[in-house]
């Protein structure tokens, strides 16, 4: 279904991928800043899903903004929140946590009112972490070992930089996971959760709001695990085929997408 400009059904919202669909590191993709101002002078809605844990909702919403494309931090759901919040779910006030990731996931957790420690931990959450060493994965072990939940904000080996590729937030929670045997409690895509949230801060319908993305495993399979129909935009991370799953529509760039796909007053 590559490049496939006909039979388009009506496109209501979209909820999109940040790394791979609207830059590559800290590199635009110039077709993408030039779809999702269309988008937004037209009136269509939108809204950013993230597993990249590195960042808040604001700081994403100014690095989109510099880059051309209009964005409300209203609209953009991170790993790092949704993951602090499920620590919410399982903890009481004040637990201790460990935290292997960036300043935004280290903040949405005391944000949270719990306290940041690296022993005698009740949960450890981890993220993308380039700063991540082998004292780190000790303390750790030593913590999912001692009984302690395992929380991982997304399973992505890797990720789209520049014209290559780094290692993402999967390959420290496999390092993790090898030294203790514990599995963790994934957050991001492809589960649901994230897409779901930003689904109802839409408000729009699921059936004609399509879920965006490079990578079908995640992108994609988050898409479907929330029922949504999906666009794959092959600018960012190609997977090897074949593969277990398929979008509804796979393109080249988002401006394979026809302009009468969208049923907003503005669309033509």
């Amino acid at each position: 279904m590559r490049d496939l400009l006909t039979h388009w059904p009506k496109i209501s919202a979209i909820i999109s991928d940040l790394d791979g669909v609207t830059y590559r590191g800290d590199e635009p993709i110039e077709s993408a800043v030039r779809v999702f101002q269309r988008w937004n002078d037209i009136g269509l809605p939108y809204a950013f899903v993230t597993n990249n844990s590195t960042k808040s909702a604001e700081e994403f919403s100014v690095k989109l903004n510099a880059m051309g494309i209009p964005a409300d931090p209203a609209r953009i759901i991170t790993t790092s929140a949704v993951a602090a919040d499920r620590l919410s779910d399982l903890l009481e006030p004040r637990s201790r946590v460990m935290v292997i990731g960036a300043q935004a996931l280290v903040r949405a957790v005391a944000d949270r009112d719990f306290e940041i420690a690296d022993e005698d931990v009740d949960a450890v959450i981890a993220g993308l972490d380039r700063s991540f060493t082998y004292e780190k994965l000790t303390r750790a072990q030593a913590a999912l070992l001692g009984g302690a939940h395992f929380i991982g904000t997304n399973p992505d080996t890797m990720l789209p930089k520049g014209g290559g590729f780094e290692p993402g937030a999967g390959s420290i929670l496999k390092a993790i996971e090898a030294a203790s045997g514990v599995t963790p409690t994934i957050i991001g895509k492809p589960k649901p959760d994230l897409v779901t949230m930003a689904l109802s801060i839409l408000g729009t319908d699921r059936q004609s709001t399509f879920m965006l993305g490079d990578q079908i495993m995640t992108d994609i399979a988050a898409g479907h695990a929330a029922g949504l129909p999906t666009i794959r935009v092959r600018t960012g991370v190609i997977e090897k085929d074949p593969l277990s799953i398929s979008p509804d529509f796979d393109i080249e760039s988002l401006e394979c997408i026809p302009a009468d796909a969208f049923s907003t007053s503005k669309a033509l």
